[in-house]
């Protein structure tokens, strides 16, 4: 059978398996298997476990389990609710002062624990009632936590680019860096569009705020230091070369169950949830890189992606063409699968074609980041839109919290764009580093 027809046939498969309710690394697996099969016969399975542990033995992977442990840490150690505090009393006074906290609080969450649905849910569960108490439109107040949720997908640590570190082969701890500049320009502009709601519609964003003493705002300050400790042992470490991003993991997961202890947060029934959760997203995250690692060796095999060098290389298209029809593939596969999934089942398909067009990886690892965002408050799967339904009150309707969210899709995509035109705001931190 021609590589061709086996192409076709393989992904046939995977989208009847994801019809048929297969979870996604079932459905891979499965996949992958059917195509080697037909392409190498039986012989050919004796390569998948070399393929598996060529890239999952690595140390850099064990930075996955670390940074979830450390979010689940700082999810139960109360930080969520003084980061909030202090984030709306030093907007106070501005109109959409507590919108504006919201996302400032959910970039300064995201930079802790790099699980966006952690930080949503944490900074929304003080954000959305206290927004609504002030007359806050419901869904603004929504709206803008379920999408600031996403910058921890962009926000280092994230564990979104580690594992596309893993599939491209590109060094995980400067991914990192790359993510910080673009990181807080969203969340920048994210606040700059809630600013120009209160501006023109000051109906949307409530009464006025209550007025907050400089005393009470440096008190805040106080609270979060232990924020601003964690952040530079993990980052600070990983930027100045003392440590690797595993090593910054292990020190940071650490720093986090201090911070609990001295809390008196770690009772032995929340240390037993925080261990379960951690396995539990470990063990999800860990079976969808295995498949997707499969499914990679498949595609190479059957040459899709040197064919799809090919066709751009000689297509004739624009390279923003290009560039528009690749961002949209991921926006629709973000509509439909998780985050994890659409980093490591795009990446070894689209990376080729970034680098024949003269991208840097990097920087594709950044904008991809990006789009994958969109996909967590996009229906129907995004997933922040479901979790802000949860924690909010019950006069707040999913359809309230897609309506809100779709403003900030709008943010995103200009965001995109701006790092498309000038890719020099990705790349010059880390080139910087060097």
């Amino acid at each position: 059978m021609d590589p061709g027809t086996i192409t076709l046939l393989v992904v046939g498969v995977l989208f009847v398996l994801f019809l048929a309710g297969m979870p996604i690394f079932g459905a891979l697996g499965m996949a992958s298997v059917t195509g080697i099969l037909l392409l190498q016969g039986v012989d050919g399975l004796g390569a998948i476990p070399g393929v598996i542990y060529d890239r999952m033995s690595g140390f850099t992977l064990v930075a996955v389990p670390l940074f979830i442990l450390m979010g689940e840490i700082i999810f139960v150690s109360g930080l969520g609710a003084d980061i909030y505090t202090a984030t709306s009393r030093w907007l106070s006074g501005l109109r959409g002062s507590l919108g504006m906290a919201s996302v400032a609080a959910c970039a300064i969450f995201g930079a802790l624990c790099g699980v966006s649905v952690a930080g949503a849910a944490t900074i929304g569960k003080f954000a959305i009632p206290e927004m609504l108490k002030r007359g806050y439109d419901r869904r603004l107040a929504t709206g803008c936590v379920a999408s600031a949720g996403g910058l921890a997908l962009l926000i280092p640590p994230s564990v979104g680019l580690i594992l596309y570190g893993l599939v491209a082969n590109e060094s995980v701890g400067l991914l990192f860096i790359a993510g910080i500049v673009p990181g807080v320009i969203l969340a920048l502009m994210m606040m700059g569009w809630i600013f120009l709601v209160g501006r023109f519609r000051p109906d949307a964003v409530g009464a006025g705020e209550t007025a907050v003493t400089w005393a009470q705002r440096w008190e805040s300050l106080w609270r979060i230091w232990p924020v601003i400790v964690l952040i530079a042992m993990v980052l600070g470490t990983i930027y100045l070369g003392v440590a690797t991003p595993t090593e910054a993991a292990a020190i940071g997961s650490l720093g986090a169950f201090l911070v609990a202890l001295a809390r008196r947060k770690m009772t032995l029934p929340t240390i037993a949830r925080i261990l379960r959760e951690t396995m539990v997203n470990t063990g999800m995250i860990l079976a969808i890189l295995a498949s997707a690692l499969v499914f990679g060796y498949l595609l190479t095999r059957l040459r899709v992606p040197q064919d799809l060098v090919i066709f751009v290389t000689q297509s004739g298209l624009s390279e923003i063409t290009l560039l528009i029809g690749i961002f949209a593939l991921l926006i629709l596969m973000g509509m439909f699968m998780d985050v994890v999934s659409v980093i490591l089942i795009a990446t070894p398909i689209l990376l080729p074609v970034i680098k024949a067009m003269g991208h840097d990886p990097l920087w594709f690892g950044i904008v991809m980041a990006i789009a994958c965002e969109m996909a967590v408050i996009t229906p129907p799967v995004g997933l922040n839109l479901f979790v802000i339904k949860g924690i909010s009150p019950d006069e707040v309707t999913l359809g309230d919290v897609t309506r809100g969210a779709a403003p900030f899709v709008l943010v995103l995509i200009a965001g995109l764009a701006l790092f498309v035109a000038f890719p020099g705001l990705v790349l010059w931190l880390p080139l910087l580093s060097l």
